[in-house]
């Protein structure tokens, strides 16, 4: 059996309502005038529910569409969103080790700082979560502990706000 799709859903739905409707203007025509005005009125209620019944169908399927599209936009852009705070977090993690005094050499922290700034640079990257991105970038270049964490912290609920939004 075929999945239940949106568009599958529709389809069902809108045979229904068209049988539906057929089946009530023959049962009105046969209520007032018998077999013949039954077979016009179903006849002319089934067309007129196949008409409308299409038109309802193309703007529900454009509308479905559109909003696949949007959902995949918002999709890629709350990634990309993430994926600034994971590099970032990843170059607070080669400028303030938490493993003792090993850390990351020099090359991979400036690796990493190279890539954060570079995902936070996107342009799909939205100006609130861009702006808190370069705020915390800042205050790691500059080794401040304390206000990177903050700042990193600060990043991490714009992120959740931006992109929590139904």
């Amino acid at each position: 059996m075929a999945p239940i799709t949106p568009t599958r859903a529709l389809l069902l739905l809108v045979s229904g309502l068209v049988c539906l409707i057929t089946a009530s203007g023959a049962l009105i025509g046969s209520l007032f005038g018998g077999a013949r005005v039954a077979l016009v009125a179903a006849a002319c209620a089934g067309a007129a529910a196949a008409l409308g019944a299409s038109l309802v169908y193309r703007r529900a399927l454009a509308h479905f569409a559109a909003a696949r599209r949007q959902a995949g936009i918002r999709g890629y852009a709350e990634g990309i969103a993430h994926g600034v705070l994971l590099h970032v977090a990843v170059y607070e993690a080669a400028v303030f080790p938490r493993t003792g005094v090993t850390g990351v050499t020099p090359e991979e922290c400036a690796a990493r700082r190279t890539v954060a700034y570079r995902m936070a640079a996107l342009e799909e990257v939205s100006r609130p979560v861009r702006e808190a991105a370069a705020d915390a970038l800042a205050l790691l270049d500059a080794a401040d502990r304390t206000g990177a964490e903050e700042a990193v912290a600060q990043l991490a609920s714009v992120v959740r706000q931006e992109y929590a939004r139904p």
